[in-house]
């Protein structure tokens, strides 16, 4: 089996735990391979997705066979896939920070049968956000993030203090204030295990107790337990046991005030700052890889031509030949009006003292009388017959009609066979 790989991202950091397969299923969970990339610019969702490329790309975790990343309140599900899509990442699951971390404390065997509802206290460096969660369904009851207190506050606190009552000096350009905060920082942080710190730099030795470090920062903790229990009274549920996350909650005083307000069971995991990440890498799922787009075949150009020469593939008269069809045969009513109208005018000298050039033949008008059996031959008339000839009318035997020549066709693309009267002119080539 595979390693998987969570992600938790917080809006100061992105937290990373790689999860080998187990040897065995003893049901423990083992151990985790942690780091932490600090969110300095731009977005926190693309530091995200770039720290998962690199990760994954150039640092020898070819073997990682899913991700999960937790996304917490301050972060949208749609801007994560962005980011992960703009670094062509494809195989990653997205999970609910609460229910990441509910499912981490009940894999470490942290929560209790009879813990129902649970609330998550996470302390970061920026604010506070205080969740009421239902433990089976994940369900988030009530939800609310303030910066009455955070790691960036606690650090300003420490640093004015130095700067009043041990009398450092302040700097002044931007990198020796970075500096002397991140001293600061970290005599805040030996604190949690001492009770005392001594960090020195270029403006000083920042020294500090736990005792008067915890006078500075009483106020902001109890203005955070404060929105922990109106969080508590708006989701309607009695919960069971207050879980603290965030680096923040390693200082001791915030379990004794969150004890003292809140009156619950209090959980403290060893690494609260990295439960998000480890519970997502035990919900990380694989997903299936994109089907790669298969580039158009390039089309090659029609003969036109030999589909015009081949009668199978033709599959009926185009628009266009539809269009000329019209055209002709409007042209041959046209025609045919001008025919019938000089056939029934005089055809002799104009005053002009020109000739009509129409030539009409009017056949024979003959009786009931059946004709003969004995078909009769009548000559063709020549082309110096005279413009109208007139039959008498006969009582007797008639004699036989002229046979009637054939059927004209325009010749226009199958199936359109328009059929032309005989005493039509056409130029040579448009009859078949």
């Amino acid at each position: 089996m595979s390693a998987v790989l969570g992600v938790s991202v917080g809006s100061s950091a992105v937290r990373m735990a790689t999860l080998a397969a187990p040897e065995d299923d003893a049901g423990t969970v083992p151990g985790f391979e942690r780091r932490a990339v600090e969110v300095v610019t731009g977005p926190v969702e693309d530091v995200a997705a770039q720290s998962i490329g690199v990760l994954l790309e150039h640092d020898g975790h070819a073997d990682i066979g899913a991700t999960g990343v937790a996304y917490g309140s301050g972060l949208h599900p749609d801007t994560m896939h962005n980011a992960m899509a703009r670094q062509q990442l494809s195989n990653y699951h997205l999970v609910p920070e609460a229910a990441a971390v509910v499912t981490l404390l009940e894999s470490a065997g942290q929560l209790a049968p009879t813990d129902h509802t649970v609330v998550l206290y996470d302390l970061g460096s920026s604010g506070v956000t205080v969740t009421v969660v239902d433990r089976y369904s994940h369900t988030v009851l009530a939800q609310h993030r303030s910066d009455v207190a955070g790691g960036d506050r606690f650090d300003a606190l420490v640093a004015e203090q130095q700067v009043r009552e041990r009398g450092l000096t302040r700097p002044d350009d931007a990198w020796a204030a970075a500096e002397f905060l991140g001293r600061c920082r970290e005599a805040k942080e030996q604190l949690s295990t001492g009770t005392g710190a001594a960090v020195p730099g270029d403006s000083g030795l920042v020294l500090l107790n736990r005792e008067r470090f915890e006078a500075l920062v009483r106020v902001p903790l109890e203005s955070s337990a404060r929105l922990a229990r109106d969080v508590i009274a708006a989701s309607g549920r009695h919960p069971d046991v207050v879980v603290l996350l965030g680096g923040g909650v390693r200082i001791p005083l915030v379990s004794s005030l969150l004890q003292s307000w809140l009156g619950l069971r209090i959980i403290l995991p060893p690494e609260p700052e990295m439960v998000a990440a480890q519970g997502a890498a035990l919900l990380a799922t694989a997903m299936a890889p994109p089907v790669p787009h298969e580039p158009e075949l390039e089309q090659p150009e029609p003969n036109w031509a030999e589909i015009a020469s081949t009668p199978s593939a033709r599959r009926g008269p185009s628009r266009r030949h539809l269009a000329l069809a019209g055209a002709v045969a409007a042209g041959l009513v046209v025609v045919a009006a001008i025919g019938l109208a000089l056939g029934g005018r005089d055809t002799g000298p104009s005053n002009q003292g020109e000739t009509a050039v129409a030539e009409v033949t009017v056949p024979p008008r003959t009786t009931t009388r059946a004709p003969s059996s004995t078909p009769t031959t009548t000559p063709a008339p020549s082309s110096t017959a005279p413009a109208a000839t007139a039959v008498p009318e006969t009582t007797s035997e008639a004699p036989a009609p002229p046979p009637v020549p054939s059927p004209r066709f325009l010749n226009l693309p199958d199936p359109i066979r328009i059929e032309v009267p005989p005493n039509i002119q056409l130029p040579p080539g448009m009859v078949r």
